[in-house]
C-alpha cells in the first residue's frame, strides 16, 4: 500500500481504517505466489539463504495458523510429516516474477520423502523439477523443487525421469545442467503459471519453492512491487501483524511470514469479523483494490463488502461511531472526496470516500 500525507488522518479516532492510493508506480518484480492461493490463516514464510550466487535467494514454505505462538506446517493436527499432501505449501502454485524466456528446465524428477532423498537424486540436478529463466532485464531466475509433471510441457518440453549428465557447461550458466539446457525455450510473461510447488531434486527437508537471481555469477536482489511482511521471529506471529508493504523493497533478511497480493479483479466477501475485514481491506489494498460496497450487522460484529480494481485516491472507514461519521465525512469533502458507499447498523457506521 503506498501511502501519502492522508495517513495522518488516522488519528482523529479510534475507528478501523484503511487509507490508499494504488501502487502501481512502485518498481520491482510480481512475487512468484499469490495471495488467493491461500486458505483462511495461512501464510507464506521464508527466512535468511544462504551465502554464494544463492544469497539473495529464498526457500519459501507456508504455515497454519492456530495461535500466535503455534503456526503448524501442517494442514491438520496429528498429520503425518512424512506424507507430502499433508504440507500445506505442498501443492500450492508458483508464477513468473518477470517476463523472459526458458533456457533450461526439468520437469518429471521424483519426489523425495519429507527427510530422506531419492535412492536415485544423482540422476538429477539439485533443483529437481525447475525452470531457469532469462528474464528481459538480463537477470537469470531458478524456480526449483516443483512437484513432478507439474510444470506445463509448453514451458518445459523436458520429460524424461533422470539426466544423464547432471553437470553444467560452465561458462555463464554453469548451474544448469547439460540435459536441462533449452536451446529456444517458450516465452514466458509476469504472472503466468509455471508449477506446483513439491520436493524434488535437492530438497530434502520438506516441500518448498526455492527461487533466487542471479547475473554474471553474482547475486541479484529481488525486488519486489507488492506484498506484506511481518517477523516471524521464534516462530512467533500474530495474523494482526504489524504487515509492512515491501512496495519496491526487498524481503527483509531475517525469518518472517509474507502475504502476497490478489490478482486484480472483482471480489466478494461476507461474514468478516472487524478483525478478519481489516486484515482483508489491508491486504487488498496492497493488492491494488478499492472497497466499492460495504455494509455492516449487528453493531459491526460483521461486514459484508465488494472490492473492485483501485483507481485514484480512497479511503474506507468501519466502526464509526455518528460523530465520528459525520466527523470524517467532513474532512474528506473538504479534501474534494465523494462518498460512495455508506451504511450504517446499530450504533456503528462502516464507509467509503474516493477521488478520482
Amino acid at each position: 500500500m503506498k501511502i501519502n500525507h492522508i495517513l495522518a488522518i488516522v488519528a482523529l479516532s479510534v475507528a478501523f481504517t484503511v487509507v490508499g492510493v494504488p501502487n502501481s508506480t512502485a518498481s520491482g518484480y510480481e512475487l512468484p505466489l499469490r495471495g488467493s492461493d491461500l486458505a483462511t490463516g495461512e501464510r507464506y514464510n521464508t527466512f535468511v539463504h544462504e551465502t554464494g550466487r544463492q544469497a539473495e535467494g529464498k526457500d519459501i514454505g507456508a504455515r497454519r495458523y492456530i495461535s500466535d505462538t503455534n503456526w503448524s506446517w501442517l494442514k491438520s493436527g496429528g498429520a503425518d510429516g512424512k506424507v507430502l499432501n499433508n504440507w500445506v505449501v505442498y501443492g500450492k502454485p508458483f508464477y513468473a516474477m518477470a517476463p523472459g524466456k526458458v533456457i533450461g528446465c526439468w520437469r518429471n524428477a521424483p519426489e523425495n520423502t519429507p527427510g530422506s532423498l531419492h535412492p536415485n537424486i544423482l540422476k538429477n540436478a539439485g533443483g529437481g523439477n525447475h525452470l531457469w529463466v532469462l528474464q528481459d532485464d538480463g537477470v537469470i531466475a531458478l524456480y526449483a523443487h516443483a512437484q513432478p509433471g507439474s510444470i506445463p510441457s509448453s514451458v518445459c518440453p523436458k520429460t524424461p525421469t533422470y539426466m544423464t549428465n547432471t553437470k553444467g557447461p560452465g561458462g555463464p550458466n554453469p548451474d544448469i545442467a547439460k540435459d536441462a539446457e533449452v536451446s529456444d525455450g517458450a516465452r514466458i510473461n509476469t504472472g503466468q503459471f509455471l508449477g506446483r510447488i513439491g520436493n524434488s531434486g535437492s530438497s530434502k527437508g520438506g516441500p518448498h519453492l526455492h527461487v533466487h537471481m542471479e547475473k554474471d555469477g553474482k547475486p541479484v536482489e529481488m525486488k519486489f512491487a507488492r506484498g506484506l511482511t511481518t517477523s516471524y521471529a521464534g516462530g512467533k506471529a500474530s495474523l494482526n501483524g504489524p504487515w509492512a508493504g515491501l512496495n519496491g523493497k526487498i524481503m527483509p533478511e531475517a525469518s518472517i511470514l509474507f502475504l502476497p497480493p490478489r490478482p486484480q479483479g472483482n471480489y466478494t466477501f461476507n461474514g468478516s469479523t472487524p478483525d478478519e475485514f481489516q486484515r482483508l481491506a489491508t491486504h487488498l489494498d496492497d493488492s491494488e483494490e478499492v472497497a466499492n460496497i460495504v455494509t455492516c450487522k449487528s453493531n459491526g460484529s460483521s461486514y459484508n463488502s465488494t472490492w473492485v480494481p483501485a483507481k485514484g485516491l480512497w479511503a474506507m472507514h468501519h466502526g464509526m461511531s455518528a460523530a465520528v461519521a459525520a466527523e470524517k465525512h467532513a474532512f474528506y469533502t473538504q479534501k474534494g472526496y465523494k462518498r460512495t458507499s455508506s451504511y450504517t447498523c446499530g450504533n456503528v457506521s462502516v464507509a467509503v470516500w474516493r477521488k478520482l
